[in-house]
C-alpha cells in the first residue's frame, strides 16, 4: 500500500506576483514488494509547474521504494500576475509499478497551497 505525503516551502505563495514555491512529494511503501512509482500532479491554471509558460499537468518519477522506505522529490511550482489569492487544490495520483511492468498499487491525494496578498494572512 503507497502511504503519500506533501510539504510546501515557503509554505504560501505571493499573490500577482512573480514568485516560486518548492513542494516535497514524498511516498511510503508499506507492501512487501519494491515498486517503481510515479506521481501525476494537476494543478489550477492561475499557477504553473513551468516557469516561463502555464503548465497544468505533470508527472513526476519517484524511483523505486523498497517496503518499509520512504522516498521523496521537489518540485517548484510557479506563480505571477494570474496568481490571485485563493487556496488552490492541487491532485495528486500516485501509481505503484511492480515487477512486471503492470500497476499494482494506486493512491489519490490532494494537497492545499494558500496564495496571499503580502501583508494579509
Amino acid at each position: 500500500m503507497l502511504s503519500p505525503s506533501t510539504r510546501f516551502s515557503p509554505i504560501r505563495m505571493v499573490a500577482y506576483s512573480r514568485n516560486e514555491i518548492e513542494m516535497e512529494i514524498s511516498v511510503r511503501n508499506e507492501g512487501t514488494a519494491p515498486l517503481w512509482v510515479e506521481c501525476d500532479l494537476t494543478i489550477p491554471e492561475a499557477i504553473s509547474l513551468a516557469p516561463d509558460k502555464l503548465l497544468s499537468k505533470g508527472r513526476i518519477r519517484i524511483g523505486i521504494v523498497m517496503p518499509d522506505e520512504k522516498l521523496s522529490k521537489k518540485i517548484k511550482i510557479w506563480g505571477g500576475a494570474s496568481s490571485y489569492p485563493d487556496t488552490y487544490r492541487l491532485r495528486l495520483t500516485y501509481f505503484g509499478y511492480g515487477k512486471d511492468g503492470a500497476i499494482s498499487e494506486r493512491a489519490e491525494a490532494r494537497a492545499d497551497l494558500r496564495c496571499e496578498r503580502i501583508g494579509e494572512g
